[in-house]
């Protein structure tokens, strides 16, 4: 790869919201737009990996800043809701992220599948980590469309009762009702007290913490619904 930054990775910044003279590694960026069916040993893989960390960092930074009297379930709940694939995958879709990645010629009449788009959203957040290993040059291009998206779900009531939303969504489809399995690992105070599991048909499809048993529920049942939406 060049170290040469082509048009097409400046324009992709840039889509971004990030200064056209930014300097980052160009080899990296490309790396990050490189699905494995282009190159089975060198693509985003690693990159998304480090993404999904520096996203979630970002969510929590952003939600506690922006709903400082939420309590720590409701913030999880959100949370799970700004990093899910079918999220992660429409933002990255509304920058216009589609257009700079590198696939087999034979993926592209077939369109970029959620999964794909998230990942390389991941990827390129990442590189863009790298370059200062802080948020400075995430958060603010990033904040934006976390808020947005933060205060729309904040003010849909149908929206915060996960519990009752993965109930409606299970039995219409399977006519069967998720299972929650709820442990007490921390101590009174602690604002990750309760771990809950929720299972449904012998898999386990969201896991979430909170300082209260219906908190932690709440966060797992948020993460199992954006599952199922995912097949839907």
């Amino acid at each position: 790869m060049s170290s040469v930054p082509s048009h097409s990775l400046q324009r992709c910044l840039q889509k971004l919201g990030l200064p056209a003279d930014l300097e980052v590694n160009w080899e990296r960026l490309d790396l990050a737009l490189t699905h494995e069916s282009a190159n089975a040993k060198d693509n985003y893989e690693q990159l998304e990996l480090l993404g999904d960390a520096v996203l979630r960092l970002a969510a929590t930074e952003c939600l506690q800043e922006s709903f400082p009297d939420a309590s720590v379930g409701d913030l999880s709940a959100l949370r799970s809701q700004l990093i899910s694939d079918r999220t992660l995958a429409q933002l990255a879709a509304r920058l216009g992220l589609d257009a700079y990645l590198i696939t087999d010629p034979s993926l592209k009449t077939k369109g970029v599948p959620t999964q794909r788009l998230a990942d390389a959203l991941e990827a390129v957040v990442a590189v863009i980590y790298l370059e200062t290993h802080d948020l400075k040059l995430i958060r603010p291009w990033l904040d934006p469309h976390f808020q947005r998206l933060a205060h729309s779900l904040q003010n849909d009531p149908s929206r915060k009762n996960y519990k009752d939303l993965l109930q409606q969504m299970t039995q219409k489809r399977h006519r069967a009702l998720p299972e929650y399995r709820t442990t007490e690992p921390g101590r009174e105070g602690d604002p990750q007290r309760y771990r809950a599991e929720v299972w449904f048909q012998e898999r386990c499809l969201g896991k979430g913490h909170g300082p209260t048993k219906k908190q932690a529920e709440q966060a797992a049942a948020a993460l199992a619904y954006e599952v199922l939406i995912e097949k839907a």
